[in-house]
């Protein structure tokens, strides 16, 4: 860190920026308020722009007017090219939403380390990295015969604590422990939130990039999806897509998120942890997390949306071309008419031995023949199958809908197929279809390209078909 780049970090960083504006306190303690307590991830225009407007207000009412301007343009302050404090988008509504930058998050999570603490929980923290540096010796310098000696030393120090808790030797976690490992949980659990931002970020910077050579470009198809899905592939198989990607499967993995949900409920029912923890800042971090991380696969989804856009514009401009070819066509056929050419010979063709299909010589309009029906039903031998009336049968969303529900009374999500493994389907593969078009129309759904479930299903025939499809999770709304 030199002089000249701090310097120049501190007159450009919009993180110091917000720190040293004249505005820093009214502007991170609502900050503060509506992403962190309220934990809003965007907030539409209208919103926010009331809960400043009420902010304003009462920061106003106690300092005389310190805060002049309307809601609105201190609202159009944050999102300026010079702050840069918020960022201002639209989506598929009509309306406006706001969210955080990095760099404000930075800010925010600068500020929150410098709360006092009760006390600092440095036995935990180094026990984390031990842990950390451990793992990372196992899996790189050690043999394969150190590696399983220290297994069978790890197996014999759990069947020691087995011992040990089986004849009340072992002891559990004081308080001061207890609250050493919950403050290290918050603490990367906030972390980690901040860091869904800056993830965010940068992938939003690969999708420009795939955005600015669409629209740039002047190649074929062929090379232009290539290059897609060669940028694709890159945010993938980047370090942090990586990262970010087996933290998505951990996530949405069914046993790993039940297990998850359960240990949060079970949490707050330490007694020392629900003194310590009144707001139960914990409560929800399955939901933020599984939020956050929803929002930045969304925007890496956006690449798939270019790419079908860049196709049709590509098609229209092809077409277009085909229709202004084809009208100078009749323009110059126009202009023949008018004054028809003397010569015989109109073309030539050397060499290129191409058959010509005139319209001349198609044969010409046949007159059908007229069929002529008598109104009188013989009734001999006459038999008409009315079976199939009696085999049609109808897919029941509303009744499919109750299924999804039954699991997300009493939990925040479920898989299709757990769904499917409590109420079979017996419709055939219009009952599955069924499932999907609630999915896709549902805005509480998530689905996960990139694992498949394989389903077995039975139809009123009783033909068993093996069905592959990506995994597909129903969330419980905000409402």
């Amino acid at each position: 860190m030199t002089y000249e780049y701090l310097k120049t970090l501190k007159k450009y960083n919009q993180t110091l920026k917000l720190l040293n504006s004249d505005n820093f306190a009214m502007m991170v303690g609502f900050f503060y308020f509506v992403f962190i307590e309220k934990k809003y991830i965007t907030i539409k225009h209208s919103v926010i722009a009331d809960m400043l407007d009420d902010y304003l207000y009462d920061i106003n009412q106690t300092y005389e007017n310190s805060y002049p301007k309307s809601a609105k343009e201190y609202l159009d302050d944050f999102v300026g090219d010079k702050s840069g404090y918020l960022k201002k988008y639209h989506t598929n509504e009509d309306e406006a939403v706001y969210e955080l930058t990095p760099y404000t998050q930075k800010a925010l999570e600068f500020l929150e380390s410098l709360e006092k603490r009760e006390f600092v929980g440095s036995r935990s923290k180094f026990n984390v990295v031990f842990e950390l540096l451990e793992e990372l010796m196992f899996e790189t310098n050690l043999s394969d015969k150190e590696r399983i000696d220290l297994l069978q030393k790890q197996k014999k120090d759990i069947d020691t604590q087995i011992e040990n808790i089986k004849n009340t030797k072992d002891i559990r976690f004081d308080n001061s422990r207890i609250k050493e490992h919950f403050m290290l949980i918050n603490e990367q659990a906030r972390k980690l939130k901040y860091d869904f931002s800056q993830i965010e970020y940068n992938f939003r910077d690969l999708n420009l990039e795939a955005m600015q050579k669409i629209a740039s470009t002047h190649e074929g198809k062929d090379s232009v999806l290539s290059s897609i899905f060669d940028i694709e592939d890159s945010i993938r198989e980047s370090d942090q897509g990586k990262s970010f990607f087996a933290f998505w499967q951990i996530l949405t993995d069914g046993k790993k998120n039940e297990q998850f949900s359960d240990m949060l409920e079970k949490l707050y029912e330490i007694e020392t942890i629900k003194e310590f923890d009144k707001n139960q800042t914990l409560k929800t971090l399955k939901y933020d997390l599984l939020s956050n991380a929803t929002k930045i696969t969304k925007v890496s989804s956006k690449l798939i949306e270019q790419l079908r856009r860049f196709l049709d514009d590509r098609v229209w401009v092809e077409n277009k071309k085909i229709f202004d070819f084809c009208k100078s066509i009749e323009k110059s056929a126009i202009d023949i008419k008018s004054n028809p050419p003397t010569a015989k010979k109109i073309t030539t063709l050397p060499d290129t031995k191409v058959k010509i299909n005139s319209v001349f010589e198609k044969s010409l309009y046949k007159i059908k023949e007229e069929k002529l029906f008598t109104n009188e039903i013989k009734e001999d031998n006459l038999e008409i199958d009315l079976s199939g009336f009696y085999n049609i049968f109808f897919v029941d969303e509303e009744k499919l809908k109750s299924n999804i529900n039954y699991f997300l009374q009493i939990q925040p999500q479920v898989s299709l197929f757990e769904v499917i493994e409590k109420f079979p389907i017996t419709k055939g593969v219009a009952e599955l279809i069924s499932y999907i078009s609630i999915a896709k129309n549902s805005t509480d759904t998530i689905i996960n390209m990139d694992e498949k479930i394989k389903f077995t299903i039975t139809d009123k025939s009783n033909n068993t078909k093996v069905v592959s499809l990506p995994k597909i999770i129903f969330i419980k709304g905000k409402s």
